[in-house]
């Protein structure tokens, strides 16, 4: 089986440190497990075999193994970053027209898109502002997000890391086979 899994990564790490990325050995089924519990998170199945295959250290990437207080409060604060900037900035976000008539006025724009999130996904940082959802999806796309600037950045992981690190532009990417992803994928412009 983990044959199988490090042919399907090999050729995303090998983009990976081509661009000078530095790996741990991968984390194991115990540090997962302890690391969704203290999360409260799921890792989708790609980006847990990914990580159990190899662990990037380098800047940007999260140091999942790392659980001194700090950096948990530091990886806590990341996660939740795109639900706070989103609620933050409600009324900027943009309507979507299967969510019904625009309200009038900011205000009440601001409060449908609050209540909305509330049902949002968790988003799971992968790298920077880069996020994999936390959907019963095997191999989910990566969005970027940035404040409420949200755009798809790879239909998958493997196909993530080619735009990221490995050269492909992220308007080549095949929009048209990715499964939208609930409120995020409505709020993107």
């Amino acid at each position: 089986m983990m044959e199988i899994i490090m042919l399907i990564y090999e050729e995303s790490i090998k983009i990976l440190k081509q661009q000078g990325v530095e790996f741990e050995i991968g984390l194991t089924v115990e540090e997962i497990a302890k690391i969704e519990g203290i999360y409260k998170i799921t890792f989708p199945k790609s980006l847990k075999e990914f990580l159990m295959m190899a662990l990037p250290i380098s800047k940007g990437f999260i140091d999942w193994r790392n659980l001194n207080q700090d950096n948990i409060m530091i990886i806590k604060k990341i996660i939740n970053r795109p639900i706070e900037d989103v609620d933050e900035l409600a009324e900027e976000v943009y309507w979507c027209d299967d969510w019904g008539k625009e309200p009038d006025n900011e205000i009440d724009i601001a409060l449908v898109v609050r209540e909305r999130l509330k049902s949002a996904p968790k988003l799971i940082p992968v790298y920077g502002h880069r996020y994999i959802p936390m959907i019963p999806e095997d191999n989910p796309p990566i969005i970027s997000i940035h404040d409420v600037d949200i755009i798809y950045y790879g239909q998958n992981l493997e196909d993530y890391f080619e735009v990221e690190f490995g050269g492909k532009e992220q308007g080549k990417i095949e929009f048209e086979n990715i499964n939208p992803i609930p409120f995020w994928s409505d709020i993107m412009n």
